[in-house]
């Protein structure tokens, strides 16, 4: 029996998408025989792709030139037969495409989904962040649903085993009722659109719960942004930083501090329970676990380490979302909860812009 592929098409095509990254050595890519020993993890969708038996991308997007000739000169002899476009419509129009990925800029995003979901793709894998307005997300989904399209996030930390397994200890009861959850993220990338969207979504994955109302204190020099301003991601300058306060509807705080002009340290969590805590680094690598003895007043320390999967990231998200395409489901990365992130992204701004207060995010 053949196996069928799933044809792909992709819109936007900057590193996040064509990029090798160490997954391939360029001299082998098409090439029969790597040792998957070689493949380092895997952070570009192309690359990701090209691993995958069960897809193939027949179509590539972008406005720029040179781009387009770096995907053909890049994944050419892995996709011989897929076709350049300078209109993503065009494709969606004659490519019948089953899987569409956006990774364009992040204010770019809506239209694009917008009209895959009506062009009759099957699923959709955007980039972070799903967008930059709540009315834009609400639109993207609401198309999607009308035309029962799986749309998925690349909030790819969601699909790491490390992530999962924090989780599982939290929902095991093991510290206790849920209480806080803290972030910290540093250095000139500590962007709030950008790589804020990371870790914001960090805190979502764990609280579980959509969020209610939130405080944001812009870093110095934002003050009269009271919207997205952004050039998708490129400068920081261009994307504050931001100090908030989370409240979500299961009554979970969440506290988010970035601060670009601070050690570059690796984004961090740490999450409290009525009984214990668990920090660990969002790069990877295993947990510790503090659990507090209410009878002796002393605490026990252990590490969590993941469980090991055959594929995370990208990969995982792949194979979700053409296992969700045929079974259905709600998978790990679901649209819906990418929203959350926007709606705390927006409600730091709409807080900023009326001094900081305690505002309700839009719905």
């Amino acid at each position: 029996m053949t196996q069928k592929k799933y044809r792909v098409g992709i819109v936007g095509l900057s590193g996040i998408t064509t990029g090798i990254d160490g997954a391939l050595e360029k001299s082998n890519i098409g090439q029969d025989g790597q040792s998957p020993l070689k493949r380092k993890l895997i952070t570009s969708h192309s690359a990701c792709l090209s691993l995958m038996g069960n897809v193939e991308v027949v179509g590539y997007c972008d406005l720029a030139d040179d781009r387009i000739d770096n995907f053909k000169n890049t994944w050419g002899n892995v996709w011989p037969s897929a076709k350049p476009f300078y209109d993503y419509k065009e494709m969606l129009n004659s490519e019948n495409i089953d899987i569409l990925t956006v990774a364009t800029g992040d204010d770019k995003h809506s239209q694009i989904v917008i009209d895959g979901a009506n062009s009759g793709v099957k699923g959709i894998f955007c980039e972070k962040p799903l967008a930059t307005k709540v009315e834009d997300c609400n639109e993207m989904l609401k198309a999607c649903e009308d035309n029962g399209v799986y749309i998925s996030v690349g909030h790819t930390r969601r699909w790491l085993p490390l992530y999962n397994k924090v989780r599982e200890v939290i929902r095991s009861g093991s510290i206790g009722k849920l209480r806080t959850i803290e972030a910290f993220h540093g250095g000139a990338r500590a962007m709030m659109f950008r790589n804020g969207t990371h870790i914001i979504d960090g805190i979502c994955f764990f609280a579980e719960s959509e969020p209610s109302k939130v405080v944001g204190v812009l870093e110095d020099g934002f003050d009269d942004w009271d919207e997205y301003k952004g050039d998708g991601g490129k400068l920081p300058e261009n994307d504050p930083s931001v100090s908030g306060i989370i409240l979500f509807e299961n009554g979970i705080r969440g506290f988010y501090n970035a601060i670009k002009e601070s050690y570059p340290s690796a984004p961090s969590l740490r999450i409290t329970g009525s009984s214990g805590q668990i920090e660990f680094s969002l790069q990877g690598g295993s947990a510790l676990m503090t659990i507090a003895n209410p009878v002796t007043n002393e605490s026990s320390v252990q590490q969590i380490h993941p469980d090991s999967f055959q594929t995370a990231n990208y990969v995982a998200g792949y194979e979700e979302m053409i296992t969700l395409i045929e079974n259905g489901g709600v998978g790990i990365g679901p649209g819906e909860q990418a929203k959350w992130v926007v709606q705390i992204l927006v409600g730091f701004l709409d807080s900023q812009n009326q001094g900081s207060k305690l505002v309700k995010v839009r719905k």
